[in-house]
């Protein structure tokens, strides 16, 4: 039986370990902190992901925790519509959740005893026929082979193919979970609301909660936790509800550059690959970097199970997501830089072009996206 060892127990890493678990692939999970737990606030799962977690007999239990998503307003800093893109008919819906819920799902489909935490990953040696993970604290394991799901500043990338710096985008991004039960919200809408170099979107996670994002064309920083409150006061102030009163009731506000890579040559190398952000980090512009995550986790998996040998396997991997995940990548890219456009005129030439051009064009370029099965 192949065992595979994964380095990383972020989404993508449970992912990768629950899907090979499931066709009968031993996977062990590598995480540094001494705990898992998700950092972040909310996000989206499109039907793309949703797909993968039926696929893996976890969908009921996230749905459980989850709000659906039928539409998705795009909207001017006072309120109004530019454009209502209904999301369609799939097999599976579209949900919001938060990070930490489905992290929990995905660790409830693998085996506790396949989960090591406080191990601090150091290096790699390779051999003909398996891989030996070292560890900071000297402690050493051997498998058939090895994947990097260790984020968009990997060390397995790193020892493979050399550094590469994330590239910064030129705006930051906050997030945080709120309550709000007043009437600017309506069941199965999320939203995303556009400003002069600023963005506010907001994603029904269900049971009355909120989870949001913001942003800002503002040089790269390190800003104290303790400003960020005052700061979204003073940027938001004067957008329409409830984006003042989701600021006001969030507890913790996290803040996070926009960063990513350009597209690798190469992310595996032998019987080592790279799976999610260490591979392919985007810009969280179409809320896609979690979804994309998890769509590997499954093809890596299939993969493994189909191909006569584990090398062929992640090359075969490596070679169905390539296009998929560039693609992403360069989308999410130029969104992100149509939504931070700061130009007074330009800002207004594209409020009013969003709001003439039809929601059906978005919805047939969104449904490409949606309907990829991994």
């Amino acid at each position: 039986m192949r065992n595979i060892g994964i380095i990383g127990g972020g989404i993508g890493g449970v992912a990768a370990a629950a899907a090979l678990n499931r066709l009968g692939i031993s996977a062990w999970v590598y995480e540094r902190a001494p705990r898992l737990e998700e950092v972040g606030a909310g996000m989206m799962l499109w039907p793309n992901a949703t797909r993968v977690l039926k696929a893996l007999g976890l969908l009921d239990e996230v749905a459980r925790r989850s709000a659906t998503n039928t539409h998705f307003l795009v909207r001017a800093s006072s309120g109004k519509v530019l454009m209502n893109i209904a999301l369609g008919e799939f097999d599976t819906p579209a949900l919001c959740t938060r990070r930490s819920d489905l992290l929990a799902s995905l660790l409830s489909a693998v085996p506790n005893e396949r989960i090591h935490l406080g191990r601090e990953f150091s290096h790699l040696e390779r051999f003909k026929s398996k891989v030996r993970i070292h560890f900071a604290d000297g402690e050493v394991e051997e498998h058939d082979a090895v994947v990097g799901a260790d984020g968009i500043r990997s060390r397995v990338r790193a020892q493979l193919f050399g550094i590469s710096d994330p590239v910064y985008r030129g705006y930051t991004v906050w997030r945080g979970v709120a309550a709000y039960t007043g009437p600017a919200v309506h069941p199965g809408d999320n939203s995303e609301t556009w400003g002069r170099g600023s963005r506010f979107g907001i994603l029904d996670i269900g049971q009355g909660r909120f989870t949001w994002y913001a942003t800002a064309n503002i040089p790269q920083r390190a800003a104290a936790p303790s400003e960020r409150l005052s700061e979204l006061r003073e940027r938001f102030a004067g957008w329409h509800e409830p984006i003042p009163a989701l600021i006001e009731s969030t507890e913790f506000i996290l803040e996070n550059g926009a960063y990513d890579l350009p597209p690798l040559a190469h992310w595996t190398a032998g019987r080592i690959t790279l799976l999610g952000d260490a591979a392919h980090p985007c810009t969280p512009n179409l809320g896609q970097g979690g979804g994309m995550a998890i769509e590997d986790a499954m093809v890596l998996a299939k993969c493994v199970s189909r191909e006569p040998s584990v090398e062929s396997a992640l090359l075969r991997y490596e070679s169905l997501r390539r296009r998929r995940t560039g693609h992403i990548q360069q989308r999410s890219l130029l969104m992100g830089h149509i939504g931070q456009w700061q130009n007074r005129a330009v800002v207004s030439g594209r409020r009013v072009v969003t709001s003439f051009l039809p929601a059906a064009l978005f919805e047939h370029n969104l449904r490409r996206v949606y309907s990829y099965e991994a």
